[in-house]
């Protein structure tokens, strides 16, 4: 696989494991799974907080009609934002440890 590829492919992998876990936690309820939805992954948590929070007033006890789905598509996407940072952060090493020294040089005429 090449690294242009890479950072894609960890993105799509991250989207499809929060999806596919959120969608059992829908079907489940179970406590673990909404443990590992929210406790394990504080930036996508709190990336679909503020987010819920600014269609929604946050002030209010009962949550309004769509926010919870709104929420689990906000938690996707913050996760599948984290995977796509660490796919580049890995793309980025690897390109540096490979070419390490050669595109830092400048040329002499």
């Amino acid at each position: 696989m090449s690294t242009k590829r890479f950072s894609i492919a960890v993105l799509i992998g991250g989207l499809g494991t929060k999806a596919s876990l959120v969608f059992l936690w829908r079907l489940v309820k179970s406590p673990v799974l909404s443990r590992l939805l929210t406790t394990y992954d504080p930036v996508a948590y709190a990336f679909a907080e503020r987010l819920a929070s600014l269609f929604y007033d946050p002030k209010r006890i009962a949550p309004g009609p769509g926010e919870a789905e709104l929420f689990e598509i906000a938690l996707v996407f913050g996760f599948a934002m984290e995977c796509l940072l660490v796919g580049l952060a890995v793309r980025w090493l690897v390109r540096r440890s490979q070419g390490a020294g050669h595109g830092s040089e400048v040329p002499v005429r």
